[in-house]
C-alpha cells in the first residue's frame, strides 16, 4: 500500500481502528529528494497537517505513523492497522476485498477502542513480552 498507494481500508472489525482511507503523506512532495527521515521541524509540521483529524498517516517509502489518546491506544491502533494492512494484501492477491461499511468501522471502532478491548490487548502483549525475556 506504501508503495502503491493503495487506499487503505478496513477489512476486518480489528481494522477498524486505523479509520476510513488515512491520508498518505509523500515527504517528497514538500522537501524534494530526502534520506526519509523526519528529522527537521518543518517535516514534522508537515506531517502533522497531513494527518490532521485522522489517527493514521501513511507515509510514502517509510511507513506509518499512528497516534491515539494513550500508549496503550496508540500501540492497539498500530498493530491491529499493520494486521489490517496484512489482510488487505492478501485479500487482494485472492482476487479482492469486501470492505467494511462506513456504519460498520464506526460502530466496531467505537467497540474496539472501549477500555476494555485496549486492555486485554495490553496485558496479553506485555505478558508475552515478559515471558520472552525469561525464556
Amino acid at each position: 500500500m506504501l508503495a502503491t498507494g493503495t487506499d487503505y481500508m478496513p477489512i476486518f472489525h480489528l481494522g477498524s481502528v486505523g479509520g476510513i482511507r488515512p491520508p498518505f503523506w509523500d515527504q517528497r512532495d514538500e522537501f524534494g529528494d530526502t534520506n526519509l527521515i523526519v528529522a527537521r521541524s518543518e517535516e514534522g509540521q508537515s506531517l502533522a497537517r497531513a494527518l490532521g483529524p485522522h489517527w493514521v498517516v501513511l507515509m510514502r517509502r517509510h511507513g506509518a505513523t499512528v497516534v491515539g489518546t494513550s500508549m496503550e491506544e496508540m500501540v492497539f491502533r498500530a498493530v491491529f492497522s499493520c494486521r489490517n494492512a496484512e489482510l488487505q494484501r492478501e485479500a487482494h492477491a485472492l482476487g479482492g476485498a469486501t470492505e467494511l461499511t462506513p456504519a460498520e468501522i464506526e460502530k466496531a471502532g467505537a467497540f474496539n477502542l472501549e477500555p476494555r478491548p485496549i486492555e486485554r490487548a495490553w496485558e496479553y502483549w506485555t505478558v508475552r513480552l515478559r515471558r520472552s525475556k525469561a525464556a
